[in-house]
């Protein structure tokens, strides 16, 4: 039996319902396809290797020192900022002094820090340790979640595109879908203004 990813993105219930499936003799093939739509949503949304939206706290993690005064962080939005420390070395030593709260302000929400003065250039010259992502997942990325489950659901094994399926008084249509992976299924299904909101412009513009 498939595990249901800890930070998946909707629930096997809310997906069996859209599907309207009754017992548990899907549930393996379910969860799989519910896994895959939230690695599908996470890559859509540019997230890092092994970050999640769902609230996760990630410990000591590098970043480079750029010359300027703002340090973005992976993750976004910020819900609690433990600990920021310098290198105090040029030498790669497990050697590093707290940051003083004093000196920058943060704006948790967008997941930026900003010191008072500009920082040198240093290769993983700072470590953070936050929790950033949601305790609940909003609404519209569940939906987007369900929506995308449910066409791998329908459509993966087959290997046909149902448009739409109607089962007594329940219809679910689906987009016209040219395409069957990534971005490309995002945007034909028609998620992508949901999703937009939540992809991690910082990292696209950096790539």
């Amino acid at each position: 039996m498939a595990d249901l990813y800890t930070y998946a993105l909707t629930s096997l219930s809310d997906v069996k319902e859209t599907l309207g499936i009754s017992g548990t003799s899907k549930d393996n093939l379910l969860i799989r396809k519910i896994n895959q739509a939230t690695d599908i949503i996470e890559g859509y949304c540019a997230l890092p290797y092994n970050h999640h939206f769902k609230s996760t706290t990630y410990t000591n993690e590098e970043y480079d020192g750029s010359g300027a005064n703002t340090l973005s962080l992976k993750m976004r939005p910020v819900t609690a900022l433990t600990t920021l420390q310098r290198r105090q070395t040029t030498q790669n030593e497990d050697d590093w002094d707290d940051i003083e709260d004093d000196s920058y302000f943060s704006d948790l929400n967008a997941g930026v820090i900003e010191f008072l003065s500009n920082q040198g250039l240093a290769w993983n010259g700072y470590r953070v340790t936050y929790t950033a992502g949601y305790t609940t997942i909003p609404a519209d990325l569940a939906e987007a979640c369900v929506t995308l489950a449910a066409y791998l659901y329908e459509n993966g094994a087959a290997g046909t595109s149902v448009k739409r399926k109607k089962e007594g008084q329940r219809e679910l249509e689906y987009f016209e879908v040219a395409a069957t992976g990534g971005s490309s299924l995002v945007d034909s299904l028609g998620l992508s203004g949901s999703l937009s909101r939540y992809r991690n412009y910082i990292l696209l513009e950096d790539k």
